[in-house]
């Protein structure tokens, strides 16, 4: 834990990691213009932005992204007292730590990607939403849950960033938000940029000690026991890394959070899995991105029938520690 806090305490008072952020939200603020100019539908607009990503690179820090063809993933699950089926989501977001290629750190993040129904204005399947939001046990009726796992699926979203949405906006620009921010905020099963633009997840405090780096003080923020939780990472400590963010109001933040582990629900920590089923999903879909040879995935060669788009962090730190 002590190398991954150490690299994104370099990367963060870098002014090249700042300008390689900032440049690669450029590129996708470019491929999203050039989506809504083509009028592509959401499957579309996801696909260009993940060839935009696919290959981006910073110093021991790679972007990869994979487009998984075959089914839709559905799940049955019980809203209140109604069995009803949904589309879980059309995009993954994985963050992972690697060193001697074994997985020492992992997150992920489902999201459900929309248009505007209305100018500023989106729509909010209930369903789909009270899935997002509260993970209830639910079963794989087609895709990645009927044929990789057992009948019955719960994963534990502690940090409640498990679930999320992608609102796509005119003429080129992207918000990412947790489902459970949009429970708060929707009013009459739709959303609007206006309530959204009210909402700040973040809290009041300065990172001005983040430039320091002495010795004492890093120790100081890995070692004392009273920093961290294991199940939820340094939220604590106020790091601007390694953290969770509730919303991205726009691509430079979406960036900025997703290149610094800022987005989804931790996986596993110095090895230690946190939530078995997510670990596992985890290695299938990193093995359907291709990292079987980078990385200790230790999963059965089933197939996979999803239609999904798996974007990808890694952190390598065996480059790191070269540069």
């Amino acid at each position: 834990m002590e190398k991954i806090i150490r690299a994104f305490l370099t990367y963060y008072n870098q002014i090249d990691f700042r300008k390689f952020q900032n440049n690669f939200a450029k590129e996708i603020y470019d491929s999203l213009v050039n989506s809504y100019s083509n009028q592509y539908n959401e499957v579309n607009m996801v696909t260009e932005m993940s060839t935009t990503i696919d290959g981006k690179e910073f110093q021991g820090l790679k972007f990869h992204t994979k487009k998984i063809h075959g089914t839709r993933s559905f799940v049955e699950f019980y809203n209140q007292d109604r069995p009803v089926t949904t589309e879980l989501a059309d995009m993954v977001i994985i963050s992972v730590a690697t060193e001697n290629k074994e997985i020492i750190y992992e997150k992920i993040a489902f999201v459900q990607n929309k248009k505007e129904d209305t100018k500023e204005n989106w729509k909010i399947d209930q369903d789909q939403l009270f899935l997002l939001h509260n993970f209830p046990t639910f079963r794989g009726k087609k895709g990645i849950f009927k044929h990789n796992f057992s009948e019955e699926v719960a994963f534990f979203n502690y940090s409640n960033s498990l679930g999320n949405y992608g609102f796509f906006q005119s003429p080129g620009e992207m918000i990412l938000i947790t489902a459970l921010t949009v429970y708060k905020l929707q009013l009459e099963k739709k959303i609007s940029l206006a309530d959204i633009r009210k909402f700040s997840s973040y809290r009041s405090s300065s990172f001005n000690i983040l430039t320091s780096m002495e010795d004492w003080f890093v120790d100081e923020l890995i070692y004392s026991p009273s920093r961290y939780n294991p199940s939820y990472g340094f939220d604590q400590v106020g790091f601007p890394f390694l953290n969770n963010r509730m919303i991205s109001l726009n691509i430079i933040e979406f960036i900025r959070n997703w290149t610094l582990f800022n987005i989804g629900e931790l996986v596993s920590l110095n090895g230690k899995v946190i939530d078995k089923e997510l670990s596992n999903l985890n290695r299938i879909l990193l093995r359907e991105a291709g990292f079987s040879n980078q990385m200790n995935l230790n999963v059965d060669e089933n197939s996979l029938e999803n239609s999904l788009v798996v974007v990808v962090a890694h952190l390598n730190l065996d480059q790191v520690m070269k540069n």
